[in-house]
């Protein structure tokens, strides 16, 4: 048996005899313990012949909290795995997710939102690994969003949000950014099952170790329609325009329409699917969801992509998750440029053991093929595939 596997089984068997002990009322508390195997084929996005693989062991902690407070709502959880790799262990780090929700609402028509997060992991993105480093990514975000009307025939919103990203690794220093953004519009219901809106949005990345920024201003052109039935659409036009300061002075404008659209469909009560085909800019776009500017330092500039997520309650106990994404980036620098297409499968399949006792397993593909004229300045073509399996359980 793994040595950590073997550490944790004290503390699960503890946990299950209090779970089982528990009375069955709802709590607005949990504290949880989880293990995770995980097997990756090219933990740093290498060609073929350099990929390297490995197995990866997570122990890790839940915490969460979910409790009414009068009329408002605070919401918390709290996740860190400390992982261990088999081969690559200078690779060694423990990961953390901290989320809190304040939930505002007021005798009239008036809410809002206060969400804080902070994290720490190895970066997802393939831009980041490529040195063969430990490159740890740390962020810390703020967002405030405020509402008028949501119950009437008119919304005004209006919000603020701001971000720190930091990287371990000096070689990605370049990347550590300052963000902040600002945001106001309406939203119009003008017949049942119909909701336009307008917005403006202003954000700015500061790259602070390079003295270089981008800044970005939105107009969105907003729609959602629900005519009934299984299925619902949402659209997005955007008018956007972004300003780039380099360190050298020099300073370029940049116009472009980005957008997308949403097909939403659920024809039974256990099985649902989610379309979305989206073109936004890649070096600051907006992550529609935090209110953020996803800052980016790589040669993209513009990309295209389609997710199809589909999800399926087979049993009471059982729950199936599925998604195909697609994305090609038009890639440039200077005088050259190329572009790449990646493609991605995903697979996962839960079980509900029991009231306090979930486990899973899951798979992940992707591919990355790059355009002929496309060098390695600005892209890297890769395989990646990952097999992982997991339990967690709970105290309620």
């Amino acid at each position: 048996m793994n040595r950590h596997a073997a550490r944790l089984l004290p503390l699960t068997a503890m946990l299950l005899l209090a779970a089982q002990a528990a009375q069955a009322e709802t709590s607005p508390w949990y504290v949880g313990a989880s293990q995770a195997f995980t097997r990756n084929s090219n933990v740093f996005y290498g060609v073929d012949d350099k990929a390297l693989s490995d197995t990866i062991s997570s122990t890790g902690v839940r915490l969460g909290l979910d409790q009414p407070i009068s009329r408002q709502r605070l919401s918390a959880s709290l996740s860190a795995n400390h992982n261990r790799y088999s081969s690559l262990d200078y690779l060694n780090n423990t990961d953390y997710a901290l989320d809190a929700r304040l939930d505002l609402e007021t005798v009239e028509r008036v809410s809002g939102v206060v969400v804080l997060r902070a994290a720490q992991s190895l970066p997802t993105d393939s831009n980041y690994l490529t040195t063969g480093q430990r490159n740890l990514l740390s962020t810390r975000s703020l967002n405030a969003t405020g509402r008028v009307g949501l119950v009437t025939m008119w919304t005004f919103e209006a919000g603020a949000a701001a971000s720190q990203t930091r990287y371990s690794a000096a070689a990605y220093r370049g990347s550590n950014a300052d963000q902040t953004s600002f945001n106001a519009g309406f939203r119009v219901r003008p017949a049942s099952g119909l909701t336009l809106g307008a917005s403006l949005r202003h954000g700015k990345v500061d790259y602070v170790d390079v003295g270089s920024e981008v800044g970005r201003n939105d107009l969105d052109l907003l729609a959602f329609v629900n005519p009934g039935g299984a299925s619902s659409y949402d659209a997005r036009l955007s008018l956007t325009r972004e300003a780039y300061t380099y360190a050298t002075g020099l300073e370029r404008d940049r116009n472009a329409w980005t957008g997308s659209l949403g097909w939403n469909w659920r024809p039974t009560g256990k099985f649902s699917t989610q379309l979305r085909l989206s073109r936004d800019t890649s070096n600051a776009s907006f992550d529609y969801v935090s209110n953020l500017l996803r800052a980016n330092t790589d040669q993209a500039q513009n990309t295209t992509s389609l997710r199809l997520g589909a999800n399926w309650q087979a049993t009471a106990k059982i729950g199936v998750d599925a998604g195909l994404t697609y994305a090609r980036r038009s890639l440039e620098q200077g005088l050259i440029s190329g572009s790449d297409r990646t493609t991605g499968l995903s697979l996962n399949v839960s079980y509900a053991l029991m009231r306090n006792i979930d486990l899973g397993c899951g798979l992940t593909w992707a591919n990355r093929s790059v355009s002929y004229a496309t060098t390695s300045q600005l892209s890297t073509q890769y395989k990646v595939t990952t097999y992982s399996c997991s339990g967690q359980i709970y105290l309620r």
